[in-house]
């Protein structure tokens, strides 16, 4: 990144804005960027993200949206115990919404999650079955793809067989049930990791 912002500015970076820059290319990595592709964003872009359009996300990208699903959220990694110190390292905690989730991405879950055989994995179909889905239920609560991606967690709880992404639809009613009464209960609270950098000493 030091790099990268002596190219744009022909200056050195501070602390702070180096580690910010850290964040920025970081997220670009967690929202499904290759290290290069996040690269050339931040050359292309004078190291400003912020307002990138990322036309191929199935969630919306333009306003501050809350996602359920873990896949759709961003979270600090868990403590892990150091035998070398004897002490649990800890990361600062934070949560982010991620702003970008593609088709494919909902597809690589789709497979993995109910370990759909190779010869029943049809992408073009599969795409267009998604789009269908994605574009037959509309919710003020919640984000569509949040919704699709707990049926496909159901059907896996259930361990229910399923070759055709339009199968979803069986257990969308029990989804949404249960959605309903988790969202009443959770609201997920965002802290963005540049707070963490503002308020460190």
């Amino acid at each position: 990144m030091k790099k990268i912002y002596e190219i744009c500015f022909g200056a050195e970076p501070t602390g702070k804005v180096l580690a910010l820059l850290e964040i920025q290319y970081q997220r670009l990595i967690d929202n499904g960027y290759s290290e290069k592709e996040a690269r050339n964003i931040m050359l292309d872009n004078k190291l400003n993200t912020d307002d990138l359009i990322y036309e191929d996300s199935l969630i919306n990208t333009s306003d501050d949206s809350i996602y359920y699903h873990n896949e759709l959220q961003i979270h600090s990694k868990p403590g892990y115990y150091d035998p070398e110190t004897g002490k649990v390292e800890k990361q600062p905690y934070y949560l982010e919404m991620r702003y970008r989730y593609t088709m494919d991405d909902l597809l690589e879950y789709y497979y993995n999650k109910l370990s759909v055989p190779i010869q029943f994995r049809n992408t073009k179909r599969d795409v267009g079955a998604f789009k269908h889905i994605l574009n037959d239920y509309r919710f003020s609560n919640m984000n569509t793809v949040d919704f699709v991606l707990y049926i496909i967690d159901y059907a896996v709880a259930n361990e229910i067989k399923i070759s055709n992404p339009l199968d979803l639809k069986n257990w969308a009613q029990q989804t949404y049930e249960y959605l309903e009464s988790y969202i009443l209960c959770y609201k997920p609270k965002v802290v963005y990791r540049e707070e963490l950098v503002w308020t460190a000493t």
